[in-house]
């Protein structure tokens, strides 16, 4: 790794750990034993170091999702796996979101492009669903996809749900969400969908006993 391959690493740990707002780039340059000057040099500005770093973090958080399905075949079960992995995430995803919107927007303008990955994936699992029989015809994927994520988005907003902690959130989004698609599926979806549920949700304990 280059060396700034490690500053960008370790700024990324840093930001997801702490907040993006409380860590200064003097804070960064005192953890890895650098002056300041070079963190300068290297990116011009925190915006900069910022924009890497959660590039760094988006991409990581992809290969998980690939090495994690990586070995299953069923696009239903894909697709719960994935839903699953992004909803755990959702709580620190949402919180650096906001204060990114807030203190650095064009960061968030750049982005964009990491969300459009994530619908585009979910558009081809429920494509395949279709195909392979576990969900209607009729079912429009553009229109659930939308559902999807305006669901995740407004359960996300502090305004419109108070989350007591990251528990409840996950609660709160899996029943929300999965309850929905659930309910797009034929007979034979629904069999390969409870499966699934209760393998990848089984362990989230219902809203109402948290």
């Amino acid at each position: 790794m280059t060396q700034k391959d490690i500053i960008v690493e370790h700024a990324m740990k840093m930001f997801v750990a702490q907040g993006i707002k409380a860590v200064r780039m003097d804070d960064i340059a005192q953890e890895l034993s650098i002056s300041k000057r070079t963190l300068y040099e290297l990116f011009g500005d925190k915006e900069e170091l910022l924009y890497q770093s959660m590039l760094l973090y988006a991409q990581q958080n992809k290969s998980r999702r690939t090495r994690q399905i990586a070995e299953l075949n069923d696009p239903l079960e894909i697709m719960l796996l994935s839903i699953r992995d992004m909803i755990e995430g959702a709580p620190t995803v949402s919180r650096m979101h906001r204060n990114m919107k807030r203190f650095y927007p064009r960061v968030v303008e750049k982005l964009h492009c990491d969300d459009v990955y994530e619908i585009q994936n979910l558009k081809k699992w429920l494509n395949y669903c279709v195909a392979k029989g576990y969900m209607t015809e009729t079912s429009d994927c553009d229109f659930v996809v939308n559902i999807i994520s305006q669901s995740v988005q407004g359960i996300m907003l502090p305004e419109t749900f108070e989350a007591r902690n990251s528990l409840e959130l996950l609660s709160a989004m899996s029943y929300s969400l999965i309850i929905f698609i659930r309910g797009l599926c034929t007979v034979e979806g629904i069999e390969v969908f409870d499966r699934c549920y209760r393998c990848y949700f089984g362990n989230i304990p219902a809203p109402n006993t948290l």
